[in-house]
C-alpha cells in the first residue's frame, strides 16, 4: 500500500505534468468543444481542471484555494466570506459566483495561464458611459482602469486628473480609493 505521501507526490507530479502538457497545446480532452474566443460564460469546469485538476477543496498551501485557486485577499474582496472563509470551503458553485464577479470585474486576468490554454477568454465589462468616477479595486492598476472605464488619454490621462490623489505616482493606487474618471 503506497504511502499518503508518495500519493500526494505522485498527484503534484501530474498536475504539473498536466499543466505543461495543456501550456503546449498536448493536453486537449477529446471530447472538448472549443469555447468561442469572446465567450462571455467561462467554461470553469475546464480552468478548474487546469488550476486544481478539477480539485474544487483543494488547499495546498501556496495561499490560493479551491478549484478555481482564488487567493484569500480576492476571494474576500469579491464576497466569498458570506459563503465561506476561503474558497476550498465553499462548494463548488459559490466558487463560480464569486469567479464570475471577478470576471465582470477584471476579466479572466485572474487566470491568465488556464484561461489561455482552456480558451476562455472573457473579458471585463466597460464602466456604464457618463460615468464620472471609480472605486479602486484589488487588483486594479491606472492601465487596466483606464482600459475597462474608457478613460480619455488612457492611463496617463487617468493619472493627470488624479495627481492630487495619487501623491506617490501612478503605480501606487490602493483599494478604495476614488479616482475621477473625467475633468
Amino acid at each position: 500500500m503506497p504511502s499518503p505521501l508518495a500519493k500526494r507526490s505522485a498527484e503534484a507530479t501530474l498536475s504539473v505534468l498536466l499543466f505543461l502538457l495543456g501550456a503546449l497545446g498536448l493536453a486537449r480532452p477529446a471530447a472538448a468543444t472549443p469555447v468561442p474566443a469572446d465567450s462571455p460564460v467561462p467554461d470553469w469546469e475546464r480552468v478548474a481542471a487546469c488550476e486544481s485538476s478539477g480539485r474544487w477543496h483543494i488547499n495546498t498551501g501556496n495561499g490560493y484555494h479551491g478549484g478555481l485557486q482564488i487567493d484569500l485577499t480576492t476571494w474576500r474582496a469579491y464576497g466569498g466570506e458570506r459563503y465561506a472563509p476561503r474558497a476550498d470551503l465553499a462548494t463548488r458553485d459559490e466558487q463560480i459566483a464569486i469567479a464570475e464577479r471577478i470576471v465582470r470585474d477584471r476579466g479572466m486576468s485572474a487566470w491568465p495561464n488556464c484561461s489561455y490554454t482552456t480558451g476562455t477568454r472573457a473579458t471585463p465589462q466597460a464602466a456604464p458611459t457618463g460615468t464620472r468616477s471609480y472605486v479602486v479595486r484589488p487588483g486594479d492598476s491606472l492601465s487596466t482602469i483606464a482600459e475597462r472605464t474608457r478613460a480619455a488619454g488612457g492611463a496617463e490621462g487617468l493619472y493627470d486628473r488624479n495627481r492630487h490623489a495619487l501623491p506617490h505616482g501612478p503605480d501606487r493606487i490602493y483599494p478604495g480609493q476614488r479616482l475621477q474618471l473625467r475633468a
